[in-house]
C-alpha cells in the first residue's frame, strides 16, 4: 500500500510524533539523545558557535573576479618563458577585458611601464574520451610588452 518513502515517513511521525521534523521557537532543532556515558555530551569549543559563523559568511556579500582583478596569473609555457627574454610576459586573463584594464593592473600590481597589450582568445577544443565527447574549456590571454628597463621580478619561467 505504501511506498518505501512513506512508509518510513509515517512511522516517523508516529513514532517521534513529529518531535524529528520540529523546530524550536528560536529555529533551533531539538536536541538528540545521548549514547555516552551518564547522558552527557561535551561540545568542543570550536562547535559551539556554528550558528555565529554560519550567519557572518551569509553576510559577506559574492565578489565577482573583476573585483579581485583582471589577471587570473601567470601564462607558463616554453613560448611564454622565451618571450621574457625579450621583456613580454603572458598572463591568463578573465573573459570580457580589455587591453586598458589589463594594462592598468598590471601596472599597479607590478610597478612596471606597459608598453603594449596584445590579446589572444583561445576557442574550447573538442576532446573525446572513448564514445564519450566532451570540451576542454577555451580562455583568454594577454601578451603584456614591458618597457625598456623594466622587467616583473616574481616572473620565473
Amino acid at each position: 500500500m505504501y511506498g518505501t518513502v512513506q512508509w518510513w515517513l509515517a512511522l516517523c511521525i508516529i513514532s517521534n510524533g513529529m518531535k524529528l521534523f520540529s523546530k524550536d521557537k528560536k529555529g533551533k532543532k531539538p536536541p538528540k539523545a545521548s549514547f555516552a556515558k551518564g547522558g552527557k555530551t561535551e561540545t568542543p569549543e570550536e562547535f559551539r558557535n556554528v550558528e555565529a559563523a554560519e550567519q557572518t559568511e551569509a553576510a559577506v556579500p559574492k565578489v565577482l573576479p573583476k573585483e579581485y582583478g583582471v589577471l587570473k596569473g601567470f601564462y607558463i609555457s616554453e613560448k611564454a618563458s622565451g618571450l621574457a627574454s625579450f621583456n613580454q610576459y603572458v598572463f591568463k586573463v578573465f573573459d570580457g577585458v580589455t587591453k586598458n584594464e589589463i594594462k592598468k593592473q598590471v601596472e599597479n600590481s607590478f610597478s612596471v611601464k606597459v608598453k603594449g597589450v596584445k590579446i589572444i582568445n583561445l576557442p574550447r577544443k573538442r576532446r573525446s574520451v572513448g564514445r564519450h565527447v566532451g570540451f576542454k574549456s577555451g580562455f583568454k590571454k594577454a601578451i603584456v610588452v614591458l618597457e625598456k628597463g623594466h622587467s616583473i621580478e616574481g616572473f620565473q619561467p
